[in-house]
């Protein structure tokens, strides 16, 4: 069984010049929580304050978000293995991962 790491955040980080770049303000940190998956399996729901998560999962997966998802490898956001990506949600939503094997 994989395993998801997701780690929630209010805020993206901005350089000296004020460019966004692709990391989450630690200080804006609100919460982690992990998900082991085979078949789709949905987090818990999002805090009030999450606005962007970083994801990264120890096996390939495909993702997919809202009040109630499904992931599935048709329509799934795909993430490699060790390779962690950040998205844009919106409190309350949850995230369904897949292994895209049955």
């Amino acid at each position: 069984m994989a395993t998801a790491y997701i780690r929630e955040y209010r805020f993206i980080c901005r350089d000296e010049g004020g460019n966004v770049i692709q990391a989450g303000l630690e200080d804006g940190y609100t919460t982690g929580q992990t998900v082991s998956y085979t078949t789709s399996t949905q987090s818990a729901a999002f805090q009030d304050t999450t606005r962007f998560v970083r994801i990264s999962c120890d096996a390939e997966a495909f993702l997919d978000f809202g009040p109630n998802p499904t992931a599935a490898t048709t329509d799934g956001v795909n993430v490699q293995l060790d390779t962690p990506e950040f998205f844009g949600v919106q409190p309350g939503q949850k995230v369904a991962v897949y292994d895209g094997s049955s």
